[in-house]
C-alpha cells in the first residue's frame, strides 16, 4: 500500500504533528510492501501545484494540521482551496486528516473534521476518516506517563491502517477522550494554563502587569 503524508503544520519538521505521525508512520511501514512518503506543506507555500500533482497520483493521503484558535491554518485552506481544479477526476486518492490541538478537550476539533469531510467528498475522494486528538500542545516535552499510551495508539492506528486500508473507530474513541472537561477538571486544567503558561510568557515578555489591559476600550 502507498501513503502520502502531508504535515501541513506551520512548523514543519519541529511540529507537535510531525511526532503524532511519526508513530502512525512506524505502525504503518511493519507490514511489508507498505511504502510512505513524507511531504511538508510548509517547503511549497509559494507553489501548491506541484504539491497537488503529487496528492493527485497517489493512492492514500492523509493530511495532518494543528489546530489554531477553533480554525485550521490559513495555509492548510489555501492548498485546499488549489485542489479544486481537480474535481471531477475519475481517479483520486482515498484521503485522511489528523487534526491536534492544545485544548485538551476533542469537542474544540468536530467542526473542522465535519469541514474536512464535507470537502474530501466534495472533490470526489473516498473519505478514510479523521483522527483526532487534544492536549497535545509541547509534546517534545511533556512526561512519558501522559504520552506513552496515546502515542501507541497512534502507532496501532498506522499498524492496522497498513493492513486494512481503514482507520480503526475503536481506536478513534480512545484518542478522542475527553470530548468535554468536566468541572472538576476544568477547576484544576484552567488555573494550570493561565498560571504555568499565559502567566509565565508575559513575564517572559516584560507583560505580566498589563494582564487586564483592554487597549481597545473606549
Amino acid at each position: 500500500m502507498q501513503l502520502l503524508f502531508i504535515n501541513a503544520s506551520p512548523r514543519g519538521k519541529k511540529s507537535n504533528t510531525g511526532i503524532l505521525m511519526g508513530h502512525f508512520i512506524r505502525g504503518f511501514l511493519e507490514t511489508s510492501g507498505n511504502t510512505c512518503e513524507v511531504e511538508y506543506l510548509v517547503k511549497h507555500k509559494n507553489n501548491l501545484k506541484i504539491l497537488g500533482e503529487k496528492f493527485s497520483v497517489s493512492d492514500n493521503v492523509i493530511i495532518g494540521f494543528p489546530l489554531y484558535i477553533d480554525a485550521m491554518p490559513g495555509s492548510v485552506k489555501a492548498f485546499m482551496e488549489a485542489l479544486a481544479p481537480l474535481q471531477g477526476r475519475k481517479e483520486f486518492p482515498a484521503l485522511g486528516f489528523m487534526i491536534q490541538c492544545g485544548f485538551p478537550e476533542t469537542a474544540h476539533l468536530r467542526f473542522v473534521a465535519r469541514y474536512c469531510e464535507k470537502f474530501t467528498r466534495r472533490i470526489g475522494c473516498r473519505f478514510l476518516g479523521s483522527i483526532l486528538k487534544g492536549g497535545c500542545e509541547g509534546l517534545d516535552v511533556q512526561p512519558t506517563f501522559l504520552t506513552e499510551k496515546y502515542f501507541s495508539l497512534f502507532g496501532m492506528l498506522g499498524v492496522d491502517f497498513g493492513k486494512t486500508g481503514k482507520i480503526d473507530e475503536v481506536i478513534l474513541t480512545k484518542l478522542a477522550r475527553p470530548e468535554h472537561l468536566s468541572a472538576e477538571n476544568m477547576a484544576m486544567v484552567v488555573p494550570f494554563i493561565n498560571q504555568g503558561l499565559w502567566d509565565a510568557q508575559m513575564e517572559k515578555n516584560g507583560v505580566l502587569d498589563r494582564s487586564f489591559d483592554r487597549p481597545l476600550m473606549p
